[in-house]
């Protein structure tokens, strides 16, 4: 449950498991925002998020291809991820979003 906890720590990394959720392989530059201020978060992506992800295996990223897929342990947190999609209006307004 730790390891589940720690991938969702974040809103970045709940954003990209859930975009993966929806489709994978996927781009890093769909996980990029589109705004001036995208170099920071960039670098965040590329030295925090998704080499945390990989290691705990929910994700696969392949930085030849700069490309993001499901990793081996996807399946162990996507009932969560679904968990938190179906009961998100029951959330409280002020609960972290995607």
């Amino acid at each position: 449950m730790d390891r589940v906890f720690e991938a969702l720590f974040t809103r970045r990394r709940r954003m990209i498991l859930f975009m993966l959720k929806q489709r994978s392989p996927r781009p890093i530059v769909d996980f990029l925002p589109r705004s001036a201020g995208a170099r920071n978060t960039e670098a965040e992506l590329r030295h925090d998020d998704l080499p945390r992800l990989a290691s705990l295996a929910y994700i696969d990223w392949d930085r030849a291809a700069d490309e993001v897929s499901r990793g081996q342990r996807f399946d162990e947190i996507e009932p969560m991820l679904e968990l938190l999609e179906n009961h998100a209006d029951e959330l409280p307004d002020d609960w972290p979003r995607r």
